[in-house]
């Protein structure tokens, strides 16, 4: 299986090399578009997946910079963001010496590198087209006589392995930065140690369901319902004892198979306030507690402020007490998400402030930067009487 793996997910991935002779423009294609034509729901799905925008203003913006800057690094970004060789507009040259140089890309398409994670990165081989076993029953998929199949389909069952999706969801212990032991990207390994990967319950089952491809996440409100519980409570024999109002929020990782959030970009926000008579929060009640991952490079090098992530059917347990006031009448719970806390806080304003950014990369990361802002949702919300 590993062999497998390291053969096709060499990335950048190669050159496909001229079509085949036989086939007709939409077959010779690498676009997601023409792969529509016939997938048309598989398209439907890609299209709003955060893969269609693997190369959205965010990397884009410091892509176009580091291009010219540090080429090197601009294609190891786009090993996950836009793998395909025929995406990347620079190409590795081994000089005489060992030394690697970058040259023009002749075979570059600029429009399909920012289409980002397509089909063909995960479909095509040298124009050899690869997926999943056939499903059992009735093909949903059944083409009129004479469609151009582009030569058929290689199938293989490493397509629904965890390991598939490994490559670019795990950074490499052994050879990337350790943030107090962790890589920064660890989504493979809590699965792997975590009771779904002993059970070997995959990435693609709850995030392909019936092979649909949207790959949703952490940026889908109904998403993250359906992998935690979360229980609001007030201590009410404290309270009639004399003693502090207590309320406690239980949020519950209970089928989410890697830490709750993973990667350090989400923040979760557990928070309470005492309301007034007239429903708006009273001055002063507000308390918030973080379910998430505070790592910052500062000074040239990473800094944990915090993990508090919750591991897979772990629970995160948060106590709020007040001072009992005549003129509290209800306690509000909320648990707010925001998906780019990260890059929305610290990585886009951080960048912007550099002083060597292209007017068009500027430009990008302050779109993205802006878009980062407009994720946040309420998970879950509940309004507790007093009396």
């Amino acid at each position: 299986m590993e062999d497998f793996f390291k053969a096709y997910w060499q990335r950048p991935i190669s050159l496909q090399g001229p079509a085949p002779t036989a086939f007709t423009e939409i077959e010779a294609s690498f676009r997601p578009e023409a792969c529509g034509s016939c997938h048309k729901q598989q398209y439907q799905d890609w299209r709003e997946s955060l893969h269609s925008k693997a190369m959205g203003p965010g990397p884009w913006g410091q892509i176009i910079d580091l291009t010219r800057n540090s080429p090197e690094e601009a294609v190891l970004c786009m090993t996950c963001h836009a793998p395909l060789s025929e995406q990347i507009p620079v190409i590795a040259k081994i000089t005489d010496g060992g030394k690697k140089t970058y040259a023009k890309n002749p075979d570059f398409d600029s429009k399909l590198q920012l289409q980002g994670i397509t089909c063909a990165a995960c479909h095509v081989r040298q124009h050899q087209r690869f997926g999943p076993p056939k499903v059992e029953g009735p093909d949903p998929n059944k083409y009129p006589s004479g469609t151009p199949n582009h030569g058929g389909v290689q199938r293989t069952p490493y397509f629904e392995k965890p390991e598939f999706c490994r490559d670019c969801h795990q950074f490499d212990p052994e050879n990337t930065v350790l943030v107090n032991g962790k890589p920064i990207q660890d989504t493979y390994r809590e699965w792997k140690n975590s009771p779904w990967g002993q059970a070997e319950a995959g990435c693609q089952g709850c995030h392909m369901p019936n092979r649909r491809h949207f790959w949703k996440g952490i940026h889908d409100a109904e998403w993250v319902k359906d992998g935690v519980r979360i229980e609001a409570t007030i201590k009410r024999a404290a309270l009639e004892a004399g003693g502090p109002l207590e309320l406690v929020v239980e949020v519950t990782s209970s089928a989410v198979g890697h830490k709750f959030p993973t990667y350090l970009t989400p923040k979760v926000f557990v928070r309470a306030a005492l309301l007034g008579g007239t429903g708006k929060t009273l001055p002063g009640t507000q308390q918030e507690r973080t379910i998430g991952w505070d790592a910052r490079f500062e000074s040239g090098e990473w800094r944990e402020y915090f993990d508090t992530r919750i591991p897979p059917g772990g629970k995160s347990r948060q106590t709020f007490r007040w001072t009992l006031r005549s003129q509290a009448k209800k306690i509000r719970a909320w648990v707010e998400v925001h998906p780019d806390h990260f890059y929305h806080v610290h990585f886009y304003p951080a960048y912007l402030r550099g002083e060597n950014l292209s007017p068009e990369g500027r430009k990008l990361v302050k779109q993205a930067l802006q878009d980062s802002g407009r994720t946040s949702y309420i998970l879950f919300e509940k309004i507790i009487p007093l009396d």
